[in-house]
């Protein structure tokens, strides 16, 4: 396995950037029924954020009363992980994850899919991942959904004349951070595509969630009180 498969150029550019994004706009839906997903779920308080970049999910964990370290393959993003929290624990990772087996009680990969360019790849990380997983442990998996890159959203912007065609698994999606200079460049998977990718790694789906915008949210929305732009998966072994 090998971790420099992500396009790590695209998040070492935008790294500062990344650090000043917060769980607001489109992204906060990723979130704000997180914490009532994990009390359902999750067992213990022992957490692996893998993919953290600047570290904002490492942190949210953090203040849910998670113990949790953030671990990424691009030191840029782990420079700015540190500054904004100089107490936490942040490791660098390029291939198979430095622990021991069965360690963590929830791991945890947030937006981490969607930057990935292949099945096969996706496959060895998540066994790596179930690896150092604890039997009654639980995976969170926080992706875009696929549906989401035909709509209008608060804070995601996909309308690029690359993104019009019709879009297969595997394709490259271009998506700018409104508000912000990031422009990256996903992968486009589907639901089925990651339902079978679960399958052949032998996790289970406990819970598939879609979360909606609602009016008591703090922000205003455009399409996501009608479709979902994110699924939530919570997978057991």
């Amino acid at each position: 396995m090998d971790l420099m498969n992500f396009d790590d150029d695209q998040y070492k550019k935008y790294a500062s950037e990344f650090a000043k994004i917060d769980i607001e706009g489109t992204d906060y839906l990723a979130f704000r029924d997180m914490g009532e997903l994990l009390s359902r779920y999750a067992n213990a308080n022992r957490a692996l954020d893998y993919g953290c970049g600047t570290g904002r999910s490492t942190r949210f964990l953090k203040r849910l009363g998670f113990d949790t370290v953030g671990i990424d393959h691009t030191q840029n993003m782990l420079q700015q992980a540190k500054l904004k929290d100089d107490q936490g624990e942040y490791l660098h990772i390029k291939s198979h994850l430095p622990f021991r087996d069965s360690l963590f009680d929830i791991i945890f990969f947030c937006f981490v899919l969607v930057a990935v360019s292949s099945k096969g790849e996706m496959k060895n990380i998540l066994l790596d991942a179930k690896r150092v997983l604890k039997e009654e442990g639980i995976m969170v998996i926080v992706v875009t959904a696929s549906e989401s890159y035909q709509g209008k959203w608060a804070s995601w912007f996909f309308d690029f004349s690359e993104n019009k065609t019709t879009l297969a698994s595997g394709n490259k999606v271009k998506i700018i951070f409104r508000g912000t200079n990031v422009v990256l460049f996903d992968y486009y998977w589907t639901d089925d595509d990651y339902r079978q990718i679960f399958n052949d790694v032998g996790l289970k789906i406990l819970k598939t969630h879609r979360p909606l915008g609602r009016d008591d949210d703090p922000f205003e929305w455009l399409d996501e009180t009608i479709i979902s732009p994110i699924i939530i998966y919570i997978l057991g072994k």
